[in-house]
C-alpha cells in the first residue's frame, strides 16, 4: 500500500522539519584540515599578552612561586572542566557560541550574546595594543641608538633621565616606582626615565586625563592601528581556511623569539637573582584570600573562557574528536607558557635591578608599563640592543594578534550559524570587512591624546574582570544544571567513545561555578572607583564603565525574558519548552504530527 502523504503550504510547514535542515548543515560542515590546525588555534588564543605581564605580575606580588599553589589548583578544577565544556559544546552542536547555548538550552541563549560583548569590547583595545607594538618594532629597526634610550628627542622634558648618555655609555639614572607609573610620569617635577617618557610622549601623546581628550592628531598611531586591523583582517579573510595556517606562523613565532631572549637573558650579570625572587615561595601568602582572588581570575582571563571563542572553534572539529583529553593539553599549555615567559622576564628585570643597585620589586610595576616602559630600558642596556628589541616586538606582536583574531573569528562564527540568511558564506568577504571597520570605528576614541583612559575604562569593566567570571558562572550552571550534567556526558561519550572521569563531572556541577560564582562576588564587594597609578577617574567616567558592564550582564536575563514571553502555552509549558533541547522539542513534535496524520488517515 502507498504511503499516504501529506501536502501543506509552506507557511504551515512544521517546526520540526527544520530539524533535517539542521542536521544537512551539520554534516555539511567544514571541519579543521587536521586535529593540528585547532589546537595551534586554540593554544594560539589561550597564549596572548596576559601570559607575559599580568600572570609575572600576579606571581612575584602573591608570594613568587606560592602563587603557583592555588594557580595550579585553580586551573585543575577550574580551567580544565570549562575548557572541556567549551569544546564539547562546539564540537557537539557544530555551532557558534549563541546558537550553541540555543540547541541545548534555547532559555539561556543570552549567554552567547553575553559572549560577543565581551569579545568586542575586549577586541577594541587589544587592536591598540597591536599597534603599540607595531610602533616599537618598526622604530627597533635603526643603525643607532633605541630612540627611547636617550633624552635628546623632541618628546622628551627637563625631567627625562637617559638610559644611555650622549656619549653612548650607560647612564647612572634613578629609577623609582613613580617613574615606572603611567600616570606620574606627566608629573615633571620628578625624574622620568626616557623609556616611559617615549611611551607618554611619542605614542600616546598622553593628557592629564579623560576630562582633557586633546586633539585627534596622533596619525602614526592612528596608522598603526588601521594596520593592526588589516592584519587581523588577512587572518580571518577566508575563515579557518585561513587562521588555521596563519596560527602555525603566529604561535611559534612568540616561542621561537621567547626562548632566545631567555638564552640571552640568563647570561646576563644578576639575571639569577631576578629568577630566584620569581620562584622562591613564600608560603605565608597562602593564608590571604587575595591570592586565590588572583589565581582564579588569572586562569578564567588568560584562558579566555566564556568569551565564546573556544566555543566556535571547536565547532569546526570532526565528531570524533577527543575533546576531553585535549582539554588537559590546551591548560598545560597556557600555565606552562606563563611560568616559560615569567623566567624570560625576571632574567632581564634581574639585571636591570643588579645595574642600578635595586631590588627587583622595585623595578617592576606591572601591567602595560613591563612591556612597554621596563624592558625596553632593559635591551637599550644590551650590546645588539636592536637585535634583541626587534625580536621580543616580533613575538609580542605574534601573542597580540592570536589574541585578536581568534575571538574574531568567534563573533563571526556565532553570527553566521545563528543568523545564516544574514551572515552566511553569501558575501561573507563583505560582512567580514565590515566587523572589522565597525570595531575599528568604535576604537577610534583609544587614539585622542587622552584615549589611554577609555582604553583602560573599557579593559576594566568591559572586556576582563566581573563580566567574564559571571558569564563563566552562568555558562557552567547552564550546562550542568538545566541542560543537565548526566545529559551532557551522555552526549561527550557518544562522540569520543568513552566517558571522561567523574572528577570533571562534580568540578562543573558543583565546584567550577562555585569558585566562578564566589570570585565575583568578592571583586564586586571589593570594588573602589578606577584608578591609574595617582589618577582617579571623575564619578561619572566610572558610571560609563558600568554601563559597559552592565551591557554584558544584563543580556542574560533579558534574553531569557524574551525567550519566555515568546514561548507558547501557560507559563509552566513556556518554561518546559525554554528549558527543553531543540533536537528534544522537535522530537516531540514530529511524533505528534505522525500520529495526527495516522489519525487522520484513519
Amino acid at each position: 500500500m502507498e504511503e499516504p502523504v501529506c501536502t501543506m503550504d509552506v507557511e504551515e510547514k512544521p517546526k520540526f522539519e527544520t530539524d533535517n535542515a539542521e542536521q544537512s548543515r551539520k554534516s555539511s560542515r567544514i571541519t579543521w584540515n587536521n586535529k593540528f590546525e585547532f589546537i595551534f588555534n586554540v593554544v594560539g588564543y589561550n597564549v596572548g599578552l596576559g601570559n607575559v605581564w599580568r600572570f609575572t605580575y600576579l606571581c612575584f606580588k602573591n608570594g613568587g612561586g606560592a602563587f603557583l599553589i592555588p594557580y595550579l589548583i585553580v586551573a585543575v578544577f577550574c580551567g580544565v572542566p570549562m575548557m572541556f565544556m567549551e569544546v564539547a559544546i562546539g564540537q557537539m552542536t557544530k555551532r557558534g557560541c549563541i546558537a550553541g547555548i540555543d540547541n541545548m538550552v534555547p532559555l539561556m541563549r543570552g549567554v552567547g550574546y553575553s559572549s560577543i560583548l565581551l569579545t568586542s569590547y575586549y577586541l577594541v583595545y587589544i587592536a591598540l595594543v597591536v599597534a603599540w607594538c607595531i610602533i616599537y618594532l618598526f622604530r627597533s629597526f635603526t643603525l643607532g641608538l633605541l630612540p627611547w634610550a636617550t633624552c635628546d628627542n623632541q618628546w622628551n622634558t627637563n625631567a627625562c633621565i637617559p638610559i644611555i648618555d650622549e656619549y653612548g655609555n650607560k647612564s647612572h639614572f634613578l629609577f623609582s616606582n613613580s617613574s615606572n607609573d603611567v600616570v606620574d610620569a606627566t608629573n615633571t617635577s620628578e625624574p622620568v626615565l626616557s623609556t616611559v617618557e617615549f611611551f607618554n610622549n611619542y605614542i600616546l601623546q598622553r593628557t592629564d586625563g579623560i576630562t582633557d581628550m586633546g586633539s585627534f592628531s596622533n596619525w602614526k598611531i592612528f596608522g598603526c592601528f588601521v594596520a593592526g586591523w588589516i592584519l587581523i583582517y588577512i587572518c580571518i579573510v577566508k575563515g579557518i581556511r585561513t587562521t588555521g595556517k596563519v596560527a602555525y606562523l603566529t604561535v611559534c613565532l612568540p616561542y621561537i623569539g621567547m626562548f632566545a631572549l631567555l638564552i640571552r637573558g640568563i647570561t646576563l650579570d644578576g639575571a639569577s637573582n631576578g629568577i630566584l625572587y620569581y620562584v622562591t615561595p613564600n608560603i605565608t601568602k597562602l593564608a590571604d584570600p587575595q591570592v586565590w582572588l588572583d589565581a582564579g581570575s588569572q586562569v578564567i582571563y588568560s584562558l579566555g573562557l566564556a568569551c565564546g571563542a573556544v566555543i566556535g572553534l571547536g565547532s569546526y572539529n570532526k565528531s570524533n574528536f577527543d575533546c576531553y583529553r585535549s582539554s588537559y593539553f590546551f591548560v598545560l599549555t597556557c600555565c606552562g607558557s606563563s611560568v616559560f615567559f615569567g623566567f624570560v622576564v625576571f632574567s632581564f628585570l634581574g639585571h636591570m635591578a643588579s645595574e642600578q643597585g635595586l631590588d627587583v620589586q622595585d623595578v617592576f610595576e606591572g601591567g602595560p608599563g613591563l612591556v612597554f616602559q621596563v624592558l625596553p630600558a632593559e635591551f637599550a642596556l644590551l650590546p645588539g640592543s636592536q637585535i634583541w628589541s626587534t625580536v621580543f616586538f616580533i613575538a609580542l606582536l605574534g601573542l597580540a594578534l592570536d589574541g585578536s583574531y581568534e575571538p574574531l573569528e568567534g563573533i563571526i562564527t556565532a553570527l553566521a550559524d545563528y543568523y545564516p540568511s544574514h551572515f552566511g558564506h553569501q558575501g561573507s568577504h563583505y560582512w567580514r570587512i565590515g566587523l572589522c571597520l565597525a570595531l575599528l570605528i568604535v576604537g577610534l576614541p583609544q587614539l585622542f591624546d587622552g584615549g589611554i583612559y577609555i582604553f583602560e575604562v573599557i579593559n576594566m569593566y568591559g572586556g576582563s574582570g566581573i563580566c567574564i567570571l559571571w558569564v563563566a558562572s552562568i555558562e557552567t550552571m547552564t550546562i550542568s544544571w538545566i541542560y543537565g550534567i548526566d545529559k551532557f556526558f551522555d552526549d561527550v561519550t557518544s562522540m569520543i567513545g568513552y566517558r571522561p572521569s567523574i572528577l570533571i563531572r562534580h568540578c562543573l556541577k558543583y565546584v567550577t561555578p562555585a569558585i566562578c560564582m564566589m570570585i565575583f562576588i568578592a571583586i564586586c564587594s571589593m570594588y573602589k572607583p578606577l584608578e591609574m597609578g595617582s589618577y582617579t577617574y571623575p564619578w561619572w567616567a566610572d558610571m560609563i564603565g558600568w554601563v559597559i558592564s552592565i551591557s554584558v550582564v544584563a543580556s542574560i536575563p533579558i534574553i531569557a525574558i524574551k525567550a519566555l514571553l515568546e514561548a507558547e502555552g501557560t507559563w509552566k509549558q513556556k518554561w518546559n519548552i525554554c528549558i527543553t533541547p531543540r533536537r528534544e522539542t522537535n522530537l516531540k513534535m514530529r511524533n505528534k504530527f505522525e500520529l495526527d496524520k495516522f489519525i487522520n488517515e484513519v
